[in-house]
């Protein structure tokens, strides 16, 4: 997967309810690479994944997917996997501030 992280993602499993999420922030290096993402429908659910755990296939989808997650599943199987936070600052180039002061704006999809 490309390096920065595209905008938009689904997760496998619901978290607190939510599956499509909007990645707002992304830092580190290497193997500590990490990716802050902000539910899509609520914007209360703002979860901090790191890199290696948001390209495993079997957790997550870059892009929005309708068909794929589990429903019967209401919450993360591993809460130590993913950790949550009050408040992230935007990236510069998420697309999502105003105004926009980035003439490079990161794709939503591949």
């Amino acid at each position: 997967m490309i390096w920065p992280p595209v905008k938009a993602w689904t997760s496998k499993v619901y978290i607190n309810d939510q599956v499509h999420f909007v990645a707002i922030n992304y830092g580190g290096e290497l193997i500590e690479r990490w990716v802050v993402l902000m539910s899509v429908l609520d914007s209360n659910v703002i979860i901090k994944v790191s890199w290696s755990q948001l390209i495993d296939l079997s957790k997550w989808k870059a892009g929005w997917d309708e068909r794929n997650y589990i429903e019967s599943s209401k919450s993360v199987n591993n809460k130590n996997d993913i950790k949550t936070s009050e408040f992230y600052h935007l990236s510069t180039d998420s697309g999502l501030t105003i105004p926009i002061s980035e003439d490079s704006i990161r794709p939503w999809f591949y």
